[in-house]
């Protein structure tokens, strides 16, 4: 005889209602405290190629996890099945994997009031975006950059998106937030061609409005492309470097996980007992600040359910504090600095909440100017030879040459190689701009005194 499911277990729950449910069989289960998270994400795009639609797609996801402690040990266990039979058995998961684990301290966050601010983090008006909306947008783009420049050879890259999420936390001791969010996004790249020599340009950003410049978007992507044309080595040496603002953003969120405090204590950070000292210039600041409006990094509270609030990590050039979730937090006997990262399927972290080195009092161009002199970087190549518990740097470099504050030639096959905690006392100079990307880190132009450079 074949068996019928029962409608009330396999009924696919709502977010809300499954993290309720999830968290009331935790309770029923024996569990001391714990807490829950569920996610759920949409998205849509395509890519364009050549005047045709390449490829859409368009996706979905949600999912529900807990951590949950009995006698001090944690469980974990997430499901992306939203019906009461799967908690309940993500739930006995996470039970039996407390059998397994260690004992942990750490105190689970009380409710508390939630910043008043408008973070401006989700647009209805999104949601009205259609394929057909970025297809024309695609083909806008891809006809401007043709007709900017003859050299313009291909056009691998050509897309546009938009995705939305929604997340909720919950914990035995009556947390209760939740939040959304929304972008869209779009990108060209061009491949500019002369003689046998060819380079990549690409322009993308995003935002919380359809409301991109297309002529704008392809013409500096064409521009990027076009004036690497023709680049070529220079001799090794030690020279100065400025970073355009396009890549300090990479080189300095490269090096994030040594102000995590997990990362102190395991072992795995040279800032180890640096707090209060001296471990950068003077004109160096540094933030982690959830409370910006638009800013793709921003939340009120963290994933964890601890309330956010801007975080002073580097000031004057001195160390501040470290990032704390709860458990580092309760190891070190501090309050946690709303760093607390995780997702239904993950194990907390940490992370920052729009990394943020304040501007400076140059212009690029008296960046360039400062030294007889340097090397412009506008593009960096992989990460591998980078070391975040070391902070060593060895990456690949594309730029531009300078002397006496003129553009000489543009270079390309190089390696620039340095120490992370070393470059932060050889900065010299800061840049009063941001680039103009969609991004949670934002770094000015930044000159370095010397690095190593092999060509």
């Amino acid at each position: 005889m074949i068996q019928k499911a029962n409608p009330q277990t396999t009924e696919s729950l709502s977010p809300a209602d499954a993290i309720d449910f999830m968290c009331a069989e935790a309770k029923r289960l024996g569990a001391d405290g714990y807490d829950a998270v569920a996610g759920e994400s949409e998205s849509m795009g395509l890519e364009l190629f050549e005047g045709k639609v390449k490829s859409t797609e368009i996706s979905n996801s949600r999912g529900i996890g807990i951590r949950l402690f009995k006698d001090k040990r944690p469980g974990f266990a997430f499901t992306e099945k939203m019906s009461r039979e799967a908690i309940t058995q993500t739930v006995k998961d996470a039970v039996s994997h407390t059998l397994l684990t260690d004992t942990v301290e750490m105190e689970l966050p009380f409710p508390a009031d939630l910043p008043r601010i408008d973070l401006q983090s989700y647009n209805p008006a999104l949601e009205e975006v259609t394929l057909d909306q970025m297809k024309a947008l695609g083909l806008e783009l891809e006809a401007v950059a043709r007709e900017a420049d003859k050299r313009i050879d291909n056009i691998p890259y050509l897309g546009a998106s938009r995705s939305s999420g929604m997340s909720m936390v919950r914990n035995s001791n009556g947390v209760a937030y939740s939040s959304r969010s929304n972008v869209v996004s779009a990108g060209i790249g061009v491949v500019a061609k002369q003689g046998e020599n060819k380079k990549m340009g690409v322009y993308s950003n995003g935002g919380r409005s359809f409301s991109f410049d297309p002529k704008f978007m392809s013409n500096k992507a064409v521009e990027r492309a076009v004036e690497l044309l023709g680049a070529e080595s220079i001799p090794s040496g030690s020279y100065p470097v400025v970073f355009s603002n396009r890549v300090s953003t990479s080189i300095m969120s490269m090096f994030g996980s040594p102000f995590f405090a997990e990362a102190v204590q395991k072992g795995q950070s040279r800032l180890a007992g640096k707090v209060g000292q001296q471990i950068a210039v003077p004109f160096l600041n540094v933030t982690s600040n959830p409370h910006i409006p638009g800013a793709p990094g921003s939340h009120l509270f963290d994933g964890e359910g601890v309330v956010t609030g801007p975080l002073e990590v580097i000031k004057a050039g001195v160390l501040q504090t470290y990032l704390y979730n709860l458990e580092s937090a309760k190891k070190a006997g501090v309050k946690p600095t709303g760093s607390g990262s995780r997702g239904y399927s993950g194990k907390a972290g940490t992370g920052f909440s729009n990394y943020i080195v304040e501007k400076g009092d140059k212009n690029l161009d008296e960046l360039l100017a400062a030294y007889p002199q340097c090397l412009y970087v506008t593009k960096l190549e992989g990460g591998s030879g980078c070391s975040a518990i070391s902070g060593e740097i060895s990456i690949g470099a594309q730029g531009f040459w300078y002397e006496q504050g003129k553009r000489i030639k543009p270079v390309d096959k190089i390696t620039l190689s340095s120490n992370y905690f070393e470059l932060l006392l050889a900065i010299r100079g800061l840049s009063r701009e941001y680039s103009d990307s969609f991004s949670s880190v934002k770094v000015p132009d930044m000159l370095v005194e010397s690095m190593h450079v092999a060509g």
